[in-house]
């Protein structure tokens, strides 16, 4: 069963370059607030929070257009959505079981080495 349907391909698309888009400029803004704090820009540059916003929102929406115009880059994001599409989601109960599985696994060796290093413990206060 897939979750993603291949005629909207357009959709998720263009979801994934807007979002990401939106995180490239809001990473460019808290770098340029950090560069801000580390030279003290503020009393150098007036209005530089705003200087700092509208830079990172032109950063925001060139990397938009540049991923869209970029034929090989939507070529790549058609390519990856295509493939997306063929994965085939497991169902919830396995997905469940499998998971109580490891948090059994886990607990048991995480067991075994809490055992070890008591052991290695006990040892080491016997000689010193």
């Amino acid at each position: 069963m897939s979750l993603i349907k291949s005629q909207d391909g357009k959709k998720w698309i263009n979801s994934f370059i807007v979002i990401s888009s939106g995180i490239l400029g809001y990473v460019f803004i808290r770098f340029l607030q950090q560069i801000k704090d580390w030279f003290d820009l503020e009393a150098q540059i007036p209005n530089y929070d705003l200087l700092a916003s509208l830079f990172g929102v032109a950063v925001g929406v060139l990397a938009f257009l540049f991923i869209q115009k970029s034929k090989t880059a939507y070529t790549h994001l058609n390519e990856v959505y295509s493939e997306l599409v063929k994965v085939v989601w497991p169902e919830k109960d396995s997905v469940l079981k499998v998971t109580i599985g490891i948090v059994i696994g886990l607990t048991f060796v995480s067991l075994i080495l809490l055992g070890v290093d008591y052991a290695c413990r006990t040892i080491l206060g016997f000689l010193y």
